[in-house]
């Protein structure tokens, strides 16, 4: 498996999801077949991390989940929860069903993390937090993180619940317009997760989410900064650049890969 790592810690580099029409001739060789973009990608050095996003609207099926492994040899994955479990309408054998069909990956000791991603409707409350606090302990076998983007979640006494509970809250970096999570960069649960959607001056509302953005090179040593920061306390480091449109999130994870390696050996 790929190895990265900032202060001596282990860095996992990629992008949500990989199958998209608008990366052939940008990142895929044009006439490439579905089946082959995730060999195409795993091969690339500065790739070792994959979302996996359709997990969220199906269950997933054991084959399907073989195939993905079996083509994606040296990559790590963190895996979408699905959307039943957001909705808190969920039991026992939901998350047998949601676990038995990843078995592959977690066989092969290559699931990294789940990830949550509620919507701007999903605010700050009580009730709310409880539910974060329950999915934490039905998937306390691996590293969870939540990604809020209601600007609601980022007052101090939910930060502090965040730390005190050791729920893993996902560092995200969007435009900061109203209501907006801010980028705020933390670590909750003795691991850091950024998610980049890019800056768009097109995103006007929060419930927008317009991926057609390019970091440029200072915007992405200032994540490395960060990091650096945070790997001092994290056992592993997760950035998935979001920003997937035209793959953009191919050339800004390979410039945040060059970043990374131009520091580590200084």
């Amino acid at each position: 498996m790929k190895q990265i790592s900032i202060n001596e810690t282990p860095v996992f580099i990629g992008t949500s999801g990989y199958k998209f029409e608008d990366w052939i001739g940008k990142f895929y060789p044009k006439g490439i077949s579905n089946y082959h973009m995730l060999p195409f990608y795993t091969k690339k050095d500065y790739l070792n991390l994959l979302e996996m996003t359709f997990t969220f609207y199906n269950i997933p099926y054991l084959n399907t989940i073989k195939s993905i492994v079996d083509r994606g040899e040296d990559l790590t994955f963190s895996v979408r929860l699905n959307k039943r479990f957001l909705k808190g309408r969920y039991n026992q054998q939901d998350i047998k069903d949601f676990l038995h069909g990843l078995t592959p990956i977690i066989e092969k000791g290559k699931l990294a993390a789940f990830f949550a991603d509620f919507n701007y409707a999903f605010s700050a409350s009580k009730e709310n937090f409880e539910h974060l606090e329950k999915l934490s302990n039905d998937f306390k076998d691996f590293p969870l993180f939540f990604e809020l983007p209601n600007r609601t979640w980022y007052k101090n006494r939910f930060l502090e619940l965040f730390q005190e509970k050791r729920i893993g809250l996902i560092v995200l970096d969007m435009p900061q317009i109203k209501g907006l999570a801010p980028y705020y960069p933390f670590s909750s649960n003795n691991y850091t997760y950024f998610r980049l959607y890019g800056r768009s001056k097109l995103w006007l509302t929060p419930e927008d989410k317009i991926l057609d953005y390019e970091y440029s090179k200072q915007e992405l040593e200032q994540f490395y900064n960060d990091l650096k920061v945070l790997s001092l306390t994290s056992k592993k480091v997760f950035i998935s650049f979001c920003n997937v449109i035209d793959a953009k999130a191919c050339k800004n994870a390979k410039q945040f890969y060059d970043i990374i390696v131009q520091n580590e050996k200084n």
